[in-house]
């Protein structure tokens, strides 16, 4: 089973990241604009209606033709376990969730450009409403790497966004907090 830890930063643009990007080696993968619907299910929100740390978030996830349906657990500072499989329709992924009492909390629409450097992910996502982030991801199959792995993506944060601020709030709880 894969964790993810990731870390993300929010920027204002993308020019510098992208000069660095080259002159590091990072090899360019795909770029893909991503329509997330999140749904949360009253057990693991707060008062706020925030997700609980290490709660589950559901997401249908639509990139051109391709749908999946995905469970993350949420562990802000470190790596949690992300679960996703393809559906035929977004319909039935919606069908499955309601069915588990999640219900659609709201949409988040990203483009996205990634890069591929060593065992790093760099995304570099523009969030309608949100702004523009970079986030570095590393899998690893080994929960107590989890700190490690953490580490290693703030040091390459600080190569290509020099004194950014770590962002802790995943796009949902961003998108929750102009909700409310």
């Amino acid at each position: 089973m894969n964790i993810e830890v990731e870390i993300k930063a929010k920027v204002n643009d993308f020019t510098e990241i992208k000069k660095t990007l080259d002159e590091i080696g990072a090899n360019f993968i795909k770029s893909e604009t991503q329509i997330d619907k999140i749904f949360g299910a009253a057990k693991f929100l707060d008062s706020e209606h925030k997700i609980i740390e290490g709660g589950i978030v559901a997401r249908i996830r639509e990139v051109d033709s391709k749908k999946t349906l995905e469970f993350k657990e949420i562990l802000r500072e470190k790596g949690g376990i992300e679960l996703s499989c393809g559906v035929p329709s977004i319909e039935l992924a919606e069908k499955i969730l309601k069915k588990l009492d999640f219900e659609e909390a709201f949409t988040i629409e990203k483009s996205r450009e990634s890069y591929l450097y060593k065992d790093f992910t760099v995304c570099l996502d523009k969030v309608e409403q949100l702004g523009n982030f970079i986030e570095i991801e590393k899998l690893i199959n080994d929960e107590s790497k989890a700190d490690e792995a953490r580490k290693e993506c703030l040091d390459l944060l600080e190569i290509m966004a020099p004194g950014s601020k770590i962002e802790n709030r995943k796009y949902g709880d961003l998108m929750q907090d102009i909700i409310n």
